[in-house]
């Protein structure tokens, strides 16, 4: 897989922060890594957290699908894809980052760390690289994910109860009903 490298200012030198900077065929053959990776991160974050699904989807499909809509957008070009790999293995995916950009304002779609590696910076590095570029930047998550709440609070996102002109959430994104999703924002001054 062709990446750039970041300009390598993790927080934990163990892992290489790197751009994904091609799609198509080339990209698709990693399909597979990154739908595991997507699939076991979301099911270890929503394990024992009763989410509100219609009652045929079982918490496999929906991730599935959820997958599969973030894919596609990867592949279209419309999100940019960051990877964190192990510097002693560059080919083991630990962690990425799905992000949609306009001038320097950044929206989160996704961020996935495999369950293997938590509580090495992973995702601690990934925000890294959006804290270093972007003033403002958005995200949502689930209001019953107190994981993923306390994480980014951490990190200094507030909760936003509305979206305003800086939003960058694109209309061809899935709709996140503030019923189910908190949205968050983090204001780099």
């Amino acid at each position: 897989m062709t990446a750039q490298d970041n300009a390598d200012k993790t927080l934990n030198n163990d892992y290489i922060i790197k751009q994904v900077l091609i799609t198509g065929p080339v990209l698709e053959a990693q399909r597979a890594t990154f739908s595991n990776l997507y699939i076991r991160s979301f099911s270890f974050a929503y394990r024992g957290l009763q989410l509100d699904l219609p009652q045929e989807q079982t918490l496999d499909s929906f991730l599935e699908h959820s997958f599969n809509s973030t894919w596609s957008l990867i592949q279209s070009g419309k999100l940019q894809l960051w990877i964190e790999v192990s510097r002693d293995s560059p080919e083991l995916v630990v962690g990425f980052m799905c992000i949609q950009t306009k001038d320097d304002i950044c929206y989160i779609e996704q961020m996935a760390v495999h369950p293997d590696f938590h509580r090495n910076k992973i995702g601690s590095n990934l925000l890294q690289v959006v804290k270093e570029r972007y003033r403002l930047i958005w995200l949502h998550t689930r209001h019953i994910n107190e994981v993923a709440i306390s994480f980014y609070t951490r990190h200094g996102f507030i909760r936003s109860d509305a979206d305003d002109d800086d939003s960058v959430f694109p209309t061809e994104f899935p709709s996140r009903s503030s019923k189910t999703y908190m949205l968050m924002k983090r204001v780099i001054s």
